[in-house]
């Protein structure tokens, strides 16, 4: 039997799993025989619990292949963005599940791909996951997948003609200051290389002010560079544009 390729949204099952459980715990104590102000106490904290639940699920539905499929949306739109043909060198920064990765190897067959993630513990992918996926879709020998965090490349300065990377940015945990995973990820790319990073860039709390940010990363000296909201590029439903899920979401895009 052929395996099926397991690609997993940005919504963690095990963050829906957690919600619902508290929620029906909590509804199950407001429903259960005990003291009338327990039970008022838990029905009342069940409230934004199952709130929450409701509308992650919903995001969940929206992302994933049997919603909305936005999240397919979003790869096939950063792949579209990639001008670049022929033997070229590729990379991903934050892999996840390598849905992004195996769509970019298909659209160039010549391309050699890497893949880097750091996989967290609290993180429904794997490096396993991506060699398996990667073998579904006929692309495993164009593609090398490595462990490493976006704030420490293990690569030479210059060494990719692209680099891509999708809601990786704000997740990285060991560096704060995200300018420089920000010109971290420009390091490794070659002179006049392309690169397509989306990102919650406009959330402050992550990434500090707009307007410091976005002259930051203006002054690095990138030859050109195009800063566009996703939501002027893709029609996104309501619930999405939730700033907590990518209502902050911004492709900066460009070479060096």
């Amino acid at each position: 039997m052929n395996k099926k390729t397991v690609y997993k949204t940005w919504i963690r099952i095990n963050k829906i799993i957690t919600l619902s459980v508290i929620s029906l715990f909590l509804i199950l104590i407001a429903l259960s025989p005990v003291n009338i102000f327990i039970r008022v106490l838990a029905g009342i904290l069940s409230l934004p619990f199952l709130y929450t639940s409701i509308i992650v699920t919903y995001c969940y539905y929206q992302f994933s292949d049997i919603g909305g499929n936005f999240q397919y949306k979003i790869h096939n739109l950063i792949v579209s963005k990639i001008s670049y043909t022929g033997n070229v060198k590729v990379l991903d920064i934050g892999v996840g599940s390598a849905s992004l990765i195996t769509k970019i190897a298909k659209s160039l067959p010549k391309a050699s791909l890497i893949g880097i993630d750091y996989w967290g513990n609290d993180w429904e992918y794997s490096k396993n996951i991506c060699e398996e996926n990667a073998k579904c879709e006929g692309v495993s020998d164009q593609i090398s997948f490595i462990k490493a965090s976006a704030s420490n490349l293990p690569f030479d300065d210059n060494e990719f003609d692209v680099a891509v990377s999708c809601l990786t940015f704000h997740e990285v945990k060991d560096e704060n200051d995200k300018v420089k995973v920000f010109k971290e990820s420009l390091r490794v790319i070659k002179k006049n290389g392309e690169f397509i990073f989306l990102d919650l860039f406009l959330d402050e709390n992550v990434f500090g002010k707009n307007d410091e940010f976005f002259h930051t990363i203006n002054s690095l000296g990138i030859s050109s560079i195009k800063i566009e909201k996703l939501e002027n590029i893709i029609d996104l439903p309501k619930i999405l544009l939730n700033k907590k899920v990518l209502g902050n979401a911004v492709i900066i895009s460009g070479r060096k």
